[in-house]
Order: structure tokens, then sequence, then C-alpha cells
């Protein structure tokens, strides 16, 4: 039977970790629904907590002494489909915390994001969460003095604001390498046309797969553009009309494998027995795709709920444990692509 504690008398995160013999990280990764934990120390956390209990909202009436009570976070688009599980993920760990989120849209204007910064940093707000910042914006968060997070940082590579962004290289290995290991050599990728370090990184992770496997890296193979369904759509008309296409094609992100889908439908390429495809994010179509698709994905519910965490401890005045934190990505295996072997024997 659960033991009964008035509200204050609950514990902190730091006594359920002591009780269940944990970190105080792991006490939040259970807390967080993560799933690199194992079973048992996860069922042992949890016992604790429902045992002892556990106050979430402390941090929040902490706050709310001398404080506005809200956070903004400033984004390119409300009606993207990549940006609601961040949204949802920090919103989550804000309610929790008793702070609301006010958001506002740049429609991808540097001046609008410039704006949104300097509209926000006159004490009207606690802290600020900003997606997919211009290095421009970067630098006026910088002068603010206000407490923010970066998530999905444009900045340069040795930018040192607190940030968080998920492992791209990562993803383009693990997506170039599982091609590989399916026998393609031909691999094409349609990636972005930008100085980000995403995109960057995500280019460098295929480039690096086909090196570690003594492939050559074909110029002609990799089509840049703008992450979207159009730039995924002419790029592979284009591969298709190279005088040896490629095999296979792994899309930068899942609009773009969206493009790669309907250009093949058009000039007749069946997927997968003609052509694999692969795309990066997990965006919630992929699933219904026909076939659905195999994807790298991206943690953005993970990324968001991060990224609020981290600006609580700053609004309180509290040192981040990490102030660039990177979050894996994983495979999500479907039916889109198919060993090469097997494609030539139907042939």
């Amino acid at each position: 039977m659960a033991k009964r504690h008035k509200a204050d008398e609950r514990l902190t995160m730091a006594q359920i970790a002591q009780i269940a013999g944990v970190s105080v990280p792991t006490v939040s990764k259970v807390l967080n629904s993560h799933t690199d934990v194992a079973p048992p120390t996860r069922k042992r956390v949890e016992q604790v907590i429902v045992e002892y209990g556990f106050v979430r909202n402390r941090a929040g009436r902490a706050l709310r002494k001398g404080k506005t009570g809200l956070v903004d976070c400033i984004l390119p688009r409300l009606d993207d489909e990549y940006f609601l599980p961040i949204l949802e993920g920090a919103a989550q760990v804000l309610h929790e915390a008793g702070v609301r989120l006010v958001l506002t849209s740049t429609h991808h204007q540097t001046e609008e994001e410039i704006r949104g910064v300097d509209t926000v940093t006159d004490h009207s707000t606690d802290g600020i969460l900003v997606v997919l910042p211009a290095e421009e914006t970067i630098e006026h968060l910088e002068r603010s003095g206000l407490p923010f997070v970066l998530i999905h940082s444009q900045g340069g590579l040795l930018s040192t604001a607190p940030s968080v962004r998920i492992a791209s290289w990562e993803g383009g290995f693990v997506a170039t390498q599982y091609l590989i290991a399916r026998g393609h050599q031909r691999i094409a990728y349609i990636g972005k046309a930008t100085v980000a370090r995403e995109a960057i990184e995500r280019i460098a992770g295929y480039r690096a797969a086909l090196d570690a496997a003594d492939l050559p890296i074909d110029p002609q193979l990799q089509c840049k553009g703008d992450f979207t369904e159009e730039d995924g759509y002419k790029a592979t008309k284009a591969l298709l009309e190279l005088s040896e296409p490629p095999t296979a094609i792994f899309a930068g992100n899942d609009r773009q494998a969206a493009g790669v889908y309907r250009a093949l439908h058009e000039l007749g390429t069946i997927v997968p027995d003609e052509m694999s495809v692969i795309g990066f994010d997990n965006l919630s179509f992929t699933e219904i795709m026909n076939p659905p698709l195999t994807t790298i994905h991206a943690p953005r519910l993970e990324l968001g709920r991060t990224a609020a965490t981290m600006l609580l401890r700053l609004i309180n005045g509290k040192p981040l444990e990490m102030a660039r934190v990177v979050l894996s990505t994983h495979l999500v295996e479907r039916q889109s692509c198919r060993p090469l072997a097997r494609l030539a024997k139907s042939q």
C-alpha cells in the first residue's frame, strides 16, 4: 500500500534517486518516458515514485516568485508537422512546472526571428526557446541577458550557446549503411543547400558510410534542395535520367521522400522492387505511404522536453549538466527498401 504524504513532504527527484539507488538523470528519464532505461531499473524507480510521491510543481512555484510565469517559443511555422511534437514536449514540461508557453511564428524569415527576440527581451518573459535560429538571432539572444535554449541550432560548429539537437551525422551514416548492407552501391542523396549544422552532418554521415565501405562518392548522385517535396520530386527525375541511375535514394527528410515517391510513380518505377527509398524524421504520414517508408526517427518530442527542462534550470539560476545536448536517432525499418540481390533475381 502506497505511503501517504502531505504535498510538501513528498520527495524531490534527487531523493527518489537516492532511495532507488540510481542517478538523478535516470529518474528524469523514467519520468520523461525515455526508452534507454533497463526494465528492472525502471520498475524500481517507478515503485519508489508511487510509494513516496514526487513533486513536479515545486519548480513552478519557485519560478512564479518574481517571474512572469511565461516562456516564449520562436519557431519557423506553426502549421509544420515536424515542429508539433517539439512544441508538445516543451509544453508538457512547462505545464508541469506551472509555466505557460507563448508561440511566435517567423515564416523562416531571419528578420522576423530577430524582431521576435527583440520583442520578448523586455522582460515580459522568463526565457526563450528558439527553433532553427539563424546566427544573427543567436547573437541577439546572447546580448539580451535572458535565459534561452536553442533547438536544432543553425549556428556554426563552434557555438557554445545552450542547445539541443539530434545526431544527424549518426542518422545519415546509419541510413546509408543500411542500404549498403543490402547490396546497394549507387546510392543517391537528396539533401539541403545550406550551411546549417544539421544538413552538413547528415550528408557527412552519408559520405562517411560510403567511404567506410570503399564505395566511390559520386557528385552526380548528390542533389541539393530545401527539404521540400518538390525538391525530392525534381531531384529524382534528374537522377533517373543519368546514364547509370542509382539503385537506392536516401532522402534528407521525409517530405523529400514523398517527392521521390511521386516522381517514381510518374516514371513507372516501383518501390522497392525497382528503387529503394529511405527518409529522415519519421513523420506520421510515412506509415501510410505506399509502401510504408523506411526512415530515420528524429526524437522530436524529446527535443522539446529536453530543451524546456534545460530552460527551467537556467531560469532558476541552476547550472546545466550539459550545455549542448545531442539526442540519438534510430532506424525505423518498413517496406521501402529491398536487398539488391533479391531485386536482381526478380528482373
